[in-house]
């Protein structure tokens, strides 16, 4: 099956319904023939309706059964081709290139597909509402974290973050309900970020997830969470591939806090000049 497709569906699995569960495991194991059936011989195939298989086309970010489709009719061949799977050290290097960028290519593309509008409201209203908002990742995600408090820097919003996890601890134990947070976790399973999370959940804050795993037990103490897609391929581990994701979520955040609720252009202004006085 072609790969971004699997990624698409194991990212929401968790939280499909079961019919939705339904069609994604037969579509795991579909052969080669499956993109040529109609959407009703599929429906037919799985056992349920063609309004089902037509909702869960647009669950997993396709407009329509017949787009769906053309992502299955995409053969390993193909798929093989795209993302390099069997390179080694003998490969030339501009294919070791492509293949990277090949790899946030896709991830970015596959968290483009499943974005929910939804979750990008709440979440913004989180931002909109707060009075403060910490900002809290740790190894890779540190790095999310730094550049989403230089993003927000330029805006309104009272935005804090630390790189030392004793002081993200401190942090998280001043937050209030009239505050928020914005947690950065690539797996969403490490034993610190959660011990933050537990702390932020103790003191009503609201908060909102940036994670790859649908199913991490950060997920289940915050307020809306968003998902990022990525590959994993042995060039580039998925923590990897993934920041470029995180990344983006991260500026859509803030673009949209900017636009929907910042109303004051002076801090833009007043970084900018501050930020160019540094330059020749």
């Amino acid at each position: 099956m072609n790969k971004e497709f699997y990624s698409r569906l194991d990212s929401i699995y968790p939280d499909m319904s079961p019919t939705e569960r339904k069609i994604a495991d037969y579509l795991k194991d579909a052969d080669a023939n499956t993109c040529y059936l109609s959407i009703q011989e599929l429906a037919k195939a799985i056992d349920v309706s063609p309004s089902a298989i037509s909702r869960f086309t647009k669950r997993v970010g396709f407009n329509s059964y017949q787009e769906m489709r053309l992502m299955l009719a995409d053969t390993q061949e193909n798929t093989k081709e795209v993302f390099f799977p069997e390179i080694d050290e003998t490969d030339s290097i501009m294919n070791i290139a492509k293949a990277s960028f090949q790899n946030g290519i896709s991830s970015l593309s596959s968290t483009l597909a499943i974005l929910n509008e939804d979750s990008l409201t709440r979440a913004l209203a989180i931002l909109t509402n707060a009075r403060k908002c910490g900002i809290f990742g740790l190894g890779a995600s540190k790095i999310m974290g730094e550049a989403a408090c230089q993003r927000f820097l330029r805006t309104s919003l009272d935005t804090r973050f630390f790189a030392d996890y004793h002081m993200q601890l401190m942090l998280s134990g001043t937050l209030t309900p009239q505050d928020c947070a914005l947690v950065i976790s690539h797996t969403g399973r490490n034993k610190d970020i959660l011990r933050i999370a537990d702390i932020l959940r103790e003191n009503k804050v609201p908060t909102i997830v940036v994670t790859s795993s649908a199913s991490a037990p950060l997920t289940r103490k915050c307020d809306v969470f968003l998902f990022c897609v990525s590959e994993e391929t042995k060039y580039r581990p998925e923590a990897i591939s993934s920041s470029i994701s995180h990344l983006m979520l991260i500026d859509t955040l803030f673009t949209l806090y900017a636009i929907k609720t910042d109303s004051n252009p002076e801090y833009f202004t007043r970084i900018r000049k501050i930020v160019n006085s540094t330059r020749q």
